[in-house]
């Protein structure tokens, strides 16, 4: 067994579920090794679609894993998910990022689902952490996800920025994923920038217009909802920065909208 096998669960143990589990990833080498551990050897399918624009070892520490690495063009995460579920062996898939782990009161929860469903699709709650400490406040607080799903019945819609699971009934699983998005500075700018940029195609596209009113109310409105409203003042420092964070995206997003619709043109 390998080194990321053995730090999951013991599938000598105990039969694996019969569930997939998919992960999308781009430059995770670092990060994809923690989260393949809390579900292989557990899973019977571990699936990991690599972006082709990663320039690390990604598709290599998956395959070191034993899960099934593929690579597909990425537009959006929701057709990165979609096209995912479609190579996946079991009818049941886990999504799972790279940057999150799965708890065993979750594992279980999950087996229980599967075994014997009630919806098509299944929301768990995520315990997001910043720099190394986890947020019970603001807008990361309380934060639920749908991630098991029927492939039957379940699908993505294909937004720019997050896909969000499309299903006739949800239930709520036990457990939680431990979501490790925050880690650095340095490692969250171009995530944020990049959610910016999708963000604003996606107003764009969509017929949305922007202006000086709303690239400044919007983002103030954010920063107050996530720290004053939610309680984010209660996480401290991190809860601070993550606010502030919030709010510089939401400024990047309307401004990048608003630059759009409102900039010249060169003439001929």
């Amino acid at each position: 067994m390998n080194g990321v096998a053995a730090a999951g669960v013991d599938s000598a143990s105990r039969p694996r579920c019969a569930v997939s589990v998919l992960c999308t990833a781009r430059d995770e080498e670092a990060q994809l090794p923690h989260a393949l551990a809390t579900v292989t050897g557990w899973a019977d399918e571990v699936v990991v679609v690599v972006d082709p624009r990663s320039t690390d070892r990604t598709r290599e520490v998956a395959l070191s894993a034993g899960a099934r690495a593929l690579e597909h063009e990425f537009v959006s995460s929701g057709a990165q998910c979609n096209w995912g579920l479609a190579q996946c062996v079991h009818e049941w898939v886990l999504v799972l990022d790279a940057d999150e782990r799965v708890d065993a009161r979750l594992r279980a929860a999950v087996e229980a689902a599967v075994a014997a469903p009630t919806a098509a699709a299944y929301a768990v709650r995520r315990r997001n952490l910043a720099f190394g400490r986890r947020l019970r406040f603001g807008d990361w607080g309380a934060d639920t996800v749908v991630r098991l799903l029927d492939c039957r019945q379940a699908r993505f819609s294909e937004r720019a920025v997050h896909g969000v699971v499309e299903a006739p009934s949800v239930g709520r699983l036990a457990g939680a994923i431990e979501h490790h998005t925050l880690r650095s500075l340095e490692q969250y700018a171009p995530k944020l920038r990049d959610y910016a940029h999708r963000g604003a195609a996606e107003l764009i596209a969509a017929g949305q217009r922007s202006s000086a009113a709303t690239v400044l109310i919007r983002p103030v409105w954010r920063f107050l909802r996530a720290y004053l409203f939610r309680l984010g003042f209660l996480d401290g420092g991190p809860g601070l920065v993550v606010a502030l964070l919030a709010a510089h995206g939401t400024f990047l997003k309307w401004a990048l909208a608003w630059e759009h619709t409102t900039r010249r043109r060169p003439q001929p």
